[in-house]
């Protein structure tokens, strides 16, 4: 199935990815503009396999829209959102096309997996684009400019990686790693290879396993956990969906693998909380975001939860789906307000990349760079806050020597064949 949704999605862009027309100097009622009310369309995951990782983002969305409109909207433009639900498919494609061509939205947030069967056909319309920057690598590729990561310019990057999580292994105590990614999921895949070949070396880890064929959202883990105990990991790195990543750290501990460190970029959230596993993991299983957890008690993430509460009717500790949809739409109303009273499609990218460095709700550990000047280059370092469950709430995990709440890292590697999606494993 998961093959099957890909090739569908590859051949809609093949179908569907004409010259398209591009927006009118200043957008009217076709481009979603009127007086008083702009439009904007929000695909993500609701159902599917990958509505573990995207499945809330409308809630985020709807509460930072929510508080935007109460104080007047954008330029005295109430924001009106479409939701679509691409259910995990190549659906994403049809869903953007129904909100630009039926729905007259003036741009897209797509906060979806499956994105990545999407951009080129938006981008070919003329559509503004502000993407999730997780679900490929395409976002720092040549001609791609119009296209807005909701991670920065720092979004996945072919063959670079940071040494960051390696780090957090070593403090840990690691010695032996295993790195897991989707097949069918290029940012995924690309994380993994690029963890084991360049950011485990970097620390003295050895990289035992690098398995970069795992169906996207499969919770059928037994061979993968055969795999990391056979090969002998300490460590493991998970660049998937909260769900895959959790089957296999309960099923190590079923089989007796003492782990001393397993990352995860999701998982973060509330209702892991509510699982009966979350007082089963203990400080092995760590999960790392750029977003400031609500445990910080900042003024923005009190911002956040406020907002959440009143505008989304949501308390508890958002996930990544959460944080990804209110900084995704936070970065859409940075571009409407810089475009002023006259937006247009044409120039909306241009725009907001005029910001320079921007940091989406205040939330995140350090400003992103979306600037025209640093388009398609990794940044060179990186923050993260690292958490684990204990007691029933998550607790910071703070690196040794540092006064700082979050980790660093730096930028290293260079190059990793597009093509190696296999499974190696130590003799």
């Amino acid at each position: 199935m998961r093959t099957l949704t890909t090739a569908v999605a590859v051949g809609l862009v093949s179908v569907f990815g004409l010259s398209g027309v591009s927006g009118a100097a200043t957008a009217g009622p076709d481009q979603g503009v009127t007086d008083n009310s702009v439009k904007i369309g929000f695909i993500y995951s609701k159902t599917g396999v990958a509505s573990a990782t995207s499945g809330d983002s409308d809630i985020g969305c709807k509460a930072r829209v929510g508080r935007e409109n109460a104080n007047g909207g954008v330029n005295g433009r109430k924001i009106e959102v479409e939701y679509f639900d691409d259910q995990s498919s190549g659906a994403n494609l049809t869903g953007a096309q129904d909100l630009v061509q039926n729905q007259h939205v003036f741009m897209i947030v797509n906060d979806s997996a499956f994105a990545f069967g999407t951009y080129r056909w938006l981008l070919d319309h003329g559509v503004p684009l502000i993407g999730g920057g997780y679900d490929g690598t395409y976002y720092g590729d040549p001609g791609n400019e119009a296209i807005i990561s909701g991670l920065g310019n720092s979004a996945p990057v072919q063959g670079v990686t940071n040494d960051l999580g390696a780090k957090v292994m070593k403090q840990q105590g690691v010695k032996k790693s295993a790195a897991l990614g989707y097949g069918i999921s290029p940012s995924s895949s690309e994380a993994a290879k690029s963890f084991n070949k360049y950011a485990a070396p970097s620390q003295g880890i050895d990289p035992v396993l690098t398995n970069t064929t795992v169906d996207f959202g499969s919770t059928d883990v037994s061979p993968l956990v055969l795999q990391i105990k056979n090969a002998g990991a300490d460590g493991a790195w998970y660049a998937m969906n909260g769900n895959t990543n959790l089957a296999i750290a309960q099923g190590l501990k079923q089989n007796g693998v003492n782990m001393k460190a397993q990352l995860m970029a999701t998982g973060y959230g509330q209702d892991l909380l509510d699982q009966p596993i979350a007082n089963q993991l203990g400080q092995s299983v760590l999960f790392t975001q750029g977003w400031q957890p609500v445990e910080l008690k900042s003024k923005q993430t009190k911002q956040l939860q406020a907002d959440l509460k009143k505008y989304a009717d949501h308390t508890g500790v958002p996930d990544f789906g959460i944080y990804t949809g209110y900084t995704d739409c936070d970065l859409a109303i940075t571009g409407l307000k810089q475009q002023g009273k006259d937006l247009d499609q044409s120039t909306y990218a241009d725009d907001l990349r005029k910001v320079g460095k921007v940091n989406p709700a205040g939330l995140l550990c350090a400003p992103l760079d979306i600037s025209a000047e640093t388009f398609g280059q990794p940044a060179p370092t990186i923050c993260q806050y690292v958490m684990y469950v204990k007691d029933g709430k998550f607790t910071l995990l703070k690196q040794k020597g540092s006064d700082k709440q979050y980790w660093t890292g730096k930028l290293i590697g260079a190059s990793v064949s597009e093509n190696a999606t296999t499974t190696t494993a130590a003799p």
